[in-house]
């Protein structure tokens, strides 16, 4: 009695999953390999010793289901539970239930399913998004493939300009966006390139102007105005924040006399527009005052 109580028998429950089975051609498995629970019993020291073993290497319990007599339908399949250390007894059921179906296949659009949203201060470029290659191929179980989605799961949270253009997994949906496990898209992975931008902003901005030459002799520029002062200019926050004025197409003053009125081209950075596309400048000619203004043309 004393050498029982310092060495009892112990039970110890283990979840176990076969491996990937193998279904007469044409049939699949609905949803996961089951999982089976069975039960060790032995003495307390050789458990201790056989959990040691199992964390070494899971393999030395394992079952096998025998699925070469399966249909499509329910099916209690027979299964063998195999271990190698004799002191251990193995208490386990004799089947396990299991839904078979036929294999479908059927091709489907891949679409992106936007997580989150971008940072504030920037767009998704719609346009020049593309996923490559477009559409996928998902085998599995027929009855699971109506109303079946091929997704790609885009967090968008993180990401800035320029985009990307890379790899991500497809995800398999059923109609209510749950994910359906046991189906394979072929391929497994598709491209998306995305393009991001910037948000725009539109400010007022000074318009400059240029002269070029020199009045006649004996002249000289006493004011110049330009209309309008401001226009609004549109474009990206970073390119607007360094602009200071705006440039206009230059004006030849050379030999002026008297005074020149010209209507200008307003010519912004590249990306940025504007609300008005010319502006007048007035430029001022009078004569130098004490100074005899030269009498040739």
């Amino acid at each position: 009695m004393v050498a029982y109580a310092q060495n009892p028998t112990q039970s110890h429950p283990y979840g176990l999953r076969m491996d990937t089975p193998v279904l007469p051609a044409g049939l699949v498995l609905v949803g996961d390999v089951p999982q089976v629970t069975v039960t060790a019993i032995g003495t307390a020291d050789h458990m201790r010793s056989f959990d040691a073993q199992l964390r070494a290497n899971p393999g030395l319990l394992h079952i096998v289901g025998t699925f070469s007599g399966v249909r499509v339908g329910k099916n209690d399949v027979p299964i063998q539970v195999n271990q190698s250390d004799p002191t251990i007894t193995i208490v386990a059921p004799n089947t396990v239930a299991v839904t078979i179906d036929e294999l479908g296949t059927t091709t489907q659009p891949v679409s992106i399913e936007r997580v989150k949203a971008l940072p504030p201060g920037f767009h998704e470029l719609a346009s020049a998004t593309t996923v490559t290659p477009a559409s996928v191929r998902i085998d599995g179980p027929k009855s699971q493939l109506t109303g079946v989605q091929a997704v790609v799961l885009v967090d968008l949270d993180a990401l800035v300009a320029p985009g990307f253009n890379q790899p991500y997994s497809v995800v398999i949906w059923d109609k209510n966006k749950k994910t359906l496990k046991g189906l394979v898209a072929t391929p497994p992975q598709v491209s998306v390139k995305m393009v991001i931008q910037a948000d725009a902003i539109t400010v007022a901005k000074s318009v400059g102007f240029t002269l070029t030459g020199q009045p006649a002799a004996g002249y000289r520029v006493s004011n110049v105005q330009i209309a309008p002062l401001e226009v609004q200019a549109t474009g990206l926050q970073n390119t607007l924040t360094g602009l200071v004025l705006l440039a206009t197409d230059p004006i030849d003053i050379t030999g002026a006399k008297s005074d020149v009125v010209k209507t200008v081209t307003i010519r912004p950075p590249d990306g940025v527009t504007t609300n008005q596309k010319t502006a007048q400048v007035h430029v001022f000619i009078s004569p130098i005052p004490g100074v005899t203004p030269s009498s040739s043309p």
